[in-house]
């Protein structure tokens, strides 16, 4: 009895087996026989939900169960955002794919061959700033497939043995910082630890074209492997080049960078559309330094290289994260060529050609105001110049912090030694507005017109004492529009100075020996004082005084310069300090423009002119307003200082002006401006 229960129970489990046996071969069978196109639709719309945008399969899908499973899919595509150009955002022609299926019971994807042909990927952002790689509002699938697709470390990267890529090409949209790249990728390769990724791709970036060449680590060494990810990176935007060369502790957060960096090119200004942080127009440059990042902070330390003629070193950051990326930099150079810093306050470091005029004999430059770029990235950057370099005037102690916040660019300190003394001040440009608006505030302190001379053809020729103010505010699109609408005060002074006929010589007409100015051969005539003050309203620069005092004659002059169209419209007369033979005195009228003046005599009056003491404290008169603005309360200007206050006091103004001066040009300050 015993013995047939066993039976019985024995026969129940061989059968309970076989039967199990036929159910897996049966499904088996199924699973062999079935047609997985009927699947598509069910795979599209699971995978639609999880991205909230839709998928389809326009061709076959065929799957191979096995070791590895082998997956062939055609025709993959995947919808666009709403709002961009492209109704397609992927499109796959041939996806291959086989995958290991044991390691999928613990959660890890192991493909030993992942091959994609005719692959296409649009990456782009709207004006609002929106990308179209956001699908939409969150769900449990689409968590999921967030989950995925963006790995929190190199273990969670699937395991790719060997990949290939034919046919590709990326294209990357971003409108608000100039950016279109339009990339093909012919090849990607990996496999054994040994071996390299390779990515090879051309293409368009901003209209330039753009190629690339980068070398990293195995695919099995980006997941695995502890070590650092090794990196080389060549690119190029037009004769913009690129060498990046290193490694990236943990490549997936983009976290423990140490690489090497050489940039070189024609312009700095085309790296924008690139790093997206407004650069000056430049001369050729070369640099190179090491870039590393922390957080959201990447820094560019030990910068060096050159710019133009000029070295330059120091260090760079740019913190992302904000509103807007931060630019912080600290730079120095021990040679600086002055035609290298044209492009910091918008005149071209090349020559004038590089930017329009507004039409001929127009020497204001219609140069446009980049407020675009003001408004994209914030700055702070310090430059400091040992030794400036200039064609036309020994410079020196360049001392410059250039600041942007929300589009507002300012100069300050500003601060450049010029021929002995010191231009300083400050310079604004609001670019947070739709029409720009400038305001600049400069100083001219101490300048010895000898040494600003000193290496041009005048060396010797003229000399002085200079002191200036120049305070406009103005709003315009373009330097040449901020000029034409501006407001302000321009005041020059030069304080006993000498000219010889050689630094007149050449012009039109003697304008000096017209006005009664004698002056001949090489031999100096020493002046006491030059005064010029203008005020500019509305682009219209009305000469409030102008005073050339010399021990003989005293020659004044009026009118304006019409800063619209450049036209001059002055008239300049000369008055003997006492009587003179054979001196006629006939005013001079200049026009034309300021690129072509135009200088002629009155031809309405041509009678001797004298009793200048007698005018004097009428003439000089505006000068004492005029002075303090200048040079207020230092002794830099004795002989303008003295004319001053000589005018107060008419009955003595004529004796005590001619009498100013010492007539050796820039010698000891005898009295204080006042």
């Amino acid at each position: 009895m015993a013995a047939g229960a066993g039976s019985v129970f024995k026969w129940i489990g061989y059968g309970l087996l076989g039967l199990v046996g036929l159910v897996v071969v049966a499904v088996g069978a199924v699973l062999l026989l079935f047609d997985w196109n009927d699947a598509r639709g069910f795979v599209a719309r699971h995978a639609s939900s999880a991205l909230n945008r839709e998928v389809a399969i326009d061709g076959d899908l065929r799957v191979h169960l096995g070791n590895p499973i082998r997956i062939h899919l055609e025709g993959l595509r995947v919808a666009n955002a709403d709002w961009a150009q492209d109704r397609t955002m992927v499109e796959i022609k041939v996806l291959d794919a086989t995958l290991r299926p044991w390691p999928l019971l613990r959660g890890d994807w192991e493909l030993p061959e992942l091959k994609f042909q005719g692959p296409k990927l649009i990456l782009e952002k709207n004006g609002k700033g929106e990308a179209n790689w956001n699908f939409g509002p969150p769900n449990a699938e689409k968590e999921v497939a967030k989950q995925a697709a963006t790995p929190d470390n190199r273990g969670d990267i699937p395991v790719i043995e060997r990949l290939l890529i034919a046919d590709g090409t990326i294209r990357y949209r971003d409108p608000a910082s100039d950016i279109d790249i339009d990339n093909t990728i012919n090849t990607a390769t990996g496999g054994n630890d040994d071996d390299t990724v390779e990515l090879k791709g051309k293409g368009s970036f901003a209209g330039k074209p753009f190629t690339l060449a980068a070398a990293g680590g195995s695919l099995l060494y980006l997941r695995d492997d502890p070590k650092p990810y090794p990196l080389k990176i060549d690119a190029a935007v037009g004769k913009t080049k690129g060498h990046i060369e290193g490694s990236i502790a943990e490549p997936v957060k983009m976290e423990g960078v140490d690489l090497s960096v050489a940039l070189s090119g024609p312009d700095m200004a085309e790296i924008f559309p690139i790093v997206g942080i407004p650069t000056p127009k430049t001369r050729p440059y070369s640099i190179d330094g090491h870039l590393s990042r922390e957080g959201d902070l990447w820094a560019f330390r030990g910068m060096t290289g050159k710019v133009g003629e000029s070295d330059l070193s120091g260090d760079l950051s740019v913190k992302t994260g904000g509103e807007r990326p931060m630019v912080r930099a600290d730079l120095t150079s021990k040679r600086l060529a002055a035609q290298d810093l044209a492009g910091l306050v918008g005149a071209s470091p090349r020559g004038s050609d590089d930017y329009p005029t507004r039409g001929k004999d127009r020497v204001i430059p219609a140069t446009p105001i980049p407020v675009e770029k003001l408004r994209n990235t914030d700055m702070d950057v310090r430059l400091r110049g040992a030794r400036v370099e200039a064609p036309f005037a020994p410079l020196d102690e360049l001392d410059m912090r250039v600041r942007v916040n929300a589009g507002v660019l300012r100069f300050d300190p500003l601060s450049l030694g010029i021929g002995g003394g010191r231009i300083a001040g400050t310079v604004e440009v609001d670019g947070s507005r739709k029409v720009p608006a400038m305001r600049t505030n400069l100083d001219i302190r101490a300048m010895k017109l000898s040494n600003f001379f000193s290496e041009t053809a005048l060396a010797g020729q003229i000399g002085g004492t200079v002191a200036g103010r120049i305070q406009l505010a103005g709003t315009g699109k373009t330097v040449a529009d901020l000029l034409a609408t501006s407001d302000g005060k321009i005041g020059l002074a030069v304080d006993g100075g000498r000219v010889t006929s050689l630094a007149v010589k050449g012009l039109k007409t003697n304008i000096l020996e017209t006005l009664g100015v004698a002056i001949s051969g090489s031999k100096p005539m020493p002046f006491n004082c030059l005064v010029g003050n203008m005020a500019v309203e509305n682009g219209i620069a009305h000469v409030q005084a102008l005073v050339l005092d010399t021990p003989e004659t005293l020659v004044t002059g009026k009118g304006r310069i019409n800063l619209r169209n450049e036209a001059l419209d002055l008239r300049i007369v000369g008055d003997a300090k006492s009587p003179q033979v054979f001196a006629t005195h006939v005013p001079v009228l200049v026009g034309g423009t300021l690129g072509n003046p135009d200088i002629g005599v009155d031809p309405t009056e041509s009678a001797a002119r004298g009793a200048a003491a007698v005018a004097l404290g009428v003439l000089l008169t505006p000068l004492a307003s005029v002075l303090p603005f200048l040079d207020p309360g230092s002794d830099e200007q004795p002989q303008c200082g003295r004319l001053v206050r000589d005018a107060r006091s008419p009955e003595k103004g004529g004796q005590a002006s001619g009498k100013s001066g010492n007539g050796r040009g820039e010698g000891k300050a005898s009295g204080s401006a006042r």
